[in-house]
């Protein structure tokens, strides 16, 4: 019994790893260019890169991360799930965007991507995220890559 606890205890330490093992290689980029976003394989204008926050402990809060290109920006959540396999991204309003007026198109595209992702490559300089269940191209593939 001492064993099988011991063992439990290690696979969910090595489970919680992983997450942070994805997420620290996300957060070392600090600054990742968008290289291509497509939907059903038809490419989407906005680019720009993606500003990274690194000071944050995935543990204890959901770290963001400042998208920008040349008309504008936008904020997002981030976090790797189930072993690193899922990347979520999540649209985050400010304070002072609250009257919608201060809208861009990025804020709006960013929202649109709001969803799961599986993720289907991550490496140092690149990674490749894919979902079918975004905010606004539900049922569509929707894939955003970014490189460092």
């Amino acid at each position: 019994m001492k064993k099988y606890i011991i063992f439990i205890v290690a696979l969910t330490m090595l489970a919680c790893n992983k997450e942070k093992r994805f997420s620290s290689k996300l957060m070392k980029g600090q600054t990742w260019n968008v290289t291509a976003i497509t939907v059903d394989d038809e490419v989407l204008a906005p680019k720009g890169h993606w500003q990274i926050t690194t000071d944050v402990d995935i543990y204890d809060s959901v770290p963001n991360a400042k998208w920008i290109d040349g008309e504008g920006d936008a904020v997002f959540e981030w976090q790797f799930r189930d072993k690193g396999e899922s990347f979520y991204l999540s649209y985050v309003q400010q304070k002072e965007e609250v009257d919608g007026n201060l809208l861009d198109t990025l804020d709006y595209f960013a929202y649109y991507l709001t969803g799961k992702y599986t993720v289907d490559v991550h490496k140092k300089d690149r990674m490749v995220f894919v979902s079918n269940t975004t905010e606004e191209y539900e049922d569509k593939e929707v894939k955003i890559e970014i490189e460092r």
